[in-house]
């Protein structure tokens, strides 16, 4: 999990919850990607495996500020239900947890912060991280 104050603040919110039972409810308790790609993940056939993940697609830290922040994380379009298996492999192809992607994360935090503590701060025109 990450350790941006603003998304942990979010996770913890009843808000979250509300959000995290209608993605269960949709998806019936199933990982969603196991059901889209017609398999199990390493189980006999005929049988999908329960979800226990709730995957942000768009990441919850792209976000330029703790409003888009907030819109990503409650967006159940934007939340998939998912099993271990498929949680860890959509990290990995999405190659979430480089150093880049860290940096880049860090850096948006910074400027969040800056900008929700220093009412003369202007970010660098440069120094926007790309998605």
């Amino acid at each position: 999990m990450s350790r941006d104050k603003n998304y942990q603040r979010l996770l913890n919110s009843p808000r979250w919850r509300e959000v995290k039972t209608q993605v269960w409810r949709r998806a019936n308790g199933l990982c969603e990607r196991c059901i889209r790609e017609g398999k199990a993940a390493g189980v006999p056939d005929g049988y999908i495996t329960p979800g226990v993940d709730c995957h942000h697609i768009k990441p919850v830290e792209s976000g330029r500020t703790v409003m888009e922040m907030e819109q990503l994380c409650y967006n159940p379009a934007n939340i998939e239900l998912l099993c271990i298996p498929c949680h860890i492999k959509t990290h990995q192809e999405m190659f979430s947890h480089t150093r880049e992607k860290v940096k880049e994360n860090k850096q948006r935090a910074r400027q969040r912060f800056m900008e929700m503590n220093d009412p003369h701060y202007q970010p660098p025109s440069d120094s926007k991280p790309t998605d």
